[in-house]
């Protein structure tokens, strides 16, 4: 049967139970962290996410799992998806037989996102992807040659998938995302068609490791929780003691992000992951009283005002150099941050079609782009880095 999930709008009372069970558990021992471990419970065992908040994962005996993903898209209230996991080698539970079961390992998986991708490459299962929507917007070399070699088929993009390249690739699974409702639209249309999809919400996390974190939902259908586990603890440490010294500043650099689009000015809420990774870094981001997890459109007169506190500017849209950074409004000239030409952006890996591998595998390496941006604002404390992710922009030759 599909495993396309099933949207419910309550907790049966059971569940309240060992959810509450778990909250409590996890007030009681989050003040000594401890790598994850799996609480016991008569239903089931569940695996305790320390900065995700968007899924959860529950083992039953053995048996099989049950995954549940809860509002995962802009707006969405009281949405929850399950998704019922059962290994290949063994039987359907009676209690499952009704439901839409989806086997595992998953062999053939198409993902319509560059950030599924890389999550699969980081479990070391890039060979499973067929499918891909946007296939130029990959920049990863192992990817990029399944590509090139046809292994890996281009199913459309946004609301001009290809079902029918899609139904002849007959996946184990679908990974779907969605800014939007329309998600379920998808979803919907794969269960029409039996195919099994399930929806990957980490860009709604409010932090970057809580994104990595997802890694552990992804891994699951694979059966590779031990090694995505181990994987994600070391990507903590190593992000934490960074966090850590960057943590020992007393002068904080004030951050500019973004650049205008069609006259507005978005800037990252101030309780967006972005905010908090400039935080992290030892940055003062400029809208930081903003009390939005989401972007905030700010007119460019004003943001051009309060710009001239700004001591860097990092993530200024696609630009490439200051001169593209000009050619958006003139007026940019004027502020003091531009003069000093203390620019850097996020785009240092591009492929040929202009593919940013920031969007791609630097959604598993949260502790190499806070490496980066203490290297921005701090380079003392980090002297002997190369950034990674992130290049200074020059002036472009005529």
């Amino acid at each position: 049967m599909s495993g396309y999930g099933i949207i419910t709008f309550h907790l049966m009372e059971k569940k309240v139970y060992i959810i509450l069970y778990i909250e409590i558990l996890f007030l009681i021992f989050s003040c000594n962290r401890q790598p994850e471990k799996i609480e016991s419970h008569n239903s089931g065992n569940k695996n305790q996410n320390f900065y995700a908040k968007g899924f959860s994962v529950i083992h039953y005996n053995n048996v099989y799992k049950i995954i549940t993903v809860k509002n995962p898209w802009q707006g969405a209230n009281n949405i929850q998806f399950e998704y019922y996991l059962v290994d290949r080698a063994g039987k359907i539970p009676d209690e499952l037989k009704q439901k839409p079961v989806i086997r595992t390992p998953v062999r053939k998986v198409v993902c319509l996102s560059t950030t599924h991708t890389a999550m699969i490459d980081f479990i070391d299962e890039p060979n499973s992807i067929t499918g891909i929507a946007g296939t130029n917007n990959v920049v990863n070399p192992k990817i990029r040659k399944q590509i090139d070699e046809g292994k890996i088929k281009d199913v459309g993009y946004d609301n001009n998938l290809n079902y029918e390249t899609i139904i002849g690739l007959q996946p184990d699974l679908v990974i779907v995302y969605g800014v939007g409702s329309e998600a379920s639209q998808v979803i919907n249309k794969l269960r029409d068609l039996n195919i099994n999809a399930v929806v990957n919400a980490e860009y709604l996390e409010e932090t970057v490791l809580a994104k990595a974190e997802w890694i552990k939902f992804i891994s699951a259908f694979y059966n590779k929780e031990k090694l995505a586990e181990e994987k994600f603890l070391q990507i903590e440490k190593e992000y934490n003691n960074l966090k850590k010294i960057a943590g020992s500043v007393k002068e904080k650099p004030n951050v500019l992000t973004g650049l205008p689009w069609k006259g507005t000015w978005w800037a990252p809420g101030g309780n967006s992951h972005t905010a908090k990774l400039i935080a992290d870094a030892g940055g003062q981001f400029l809208w930081a009283e903003n009390t939005s997890h989401e972007s905030i459109p700010v007119n460019i007169e004003s943001v051009i005002e309060k710009a001239q506190l700004a001591d860097v500017w990092i993530n200024p849209g696609a630009a490439n150099s200051l001169r593209e950074i000009v050619s958006v409004d003139e007026r940019i000239q004027g502020m003091t941050v531009f003069k000093k030409a203390y620019i850097y952006n996020n785009n240092a890996i591009l492929n040929k079609f202009g593919g940013n591998d920031f969007w791609e595998s630097g959604i598993m390496n949260p502790q190499i782009i806070l490496k980066d941006l203490i290297y921005i604002f701090h380079p003392a404390l980090l002297p002997d880095h190369k950034l990674t992710y992130y290049k200074k922009l020059q002036l472009a030759k005529s």
